[in-house]
């Protein structure tokens, strides 16, 4: 029997997948954060305060003050989670 060589190590090393990959990780972040977003104003909604659910309900027009909170919410988790997506990326490339 002819013994065989123990593999050679790989070095770790990072592949460049160019801009689209990066933007393609930026938007799913940026998907994940708006998941977020909704789930964490769906729960506030239903468990926080009686208070945010009776202003939606009583207001003239429920539909429009039901959507600010949950605009502001999803787009303010969806920011963050790209801008730590964005950090993360960058430190990995390095």
């Amino acid at each position: 029997m002819v013994p065989q060589k123990p593999p050679k190590e790989r070095s770790r090393k990072i592949p460049n997948h160019g801009r689209g990959a990066f933007a393609l990780e930026l938007a799913s972040h940026a998907a994940m954060g708006t998941a977020m977003g909704l789930g964490f104003c769906f729960l506030l909604t239903l468990m926080g305060r009686p208070g945010l659910a009776n202003m939606i309900a009583h207001n003239t027009a429920p539909k429009v003050t039901a959507i600010m909170p949950i605009g502001f919410t999803s787009l303010m988790f969806a920011v963050g989670a790209t801008l730590t997506g964005m950090v993360l990326m960058t430190m990995e490339e390095r």
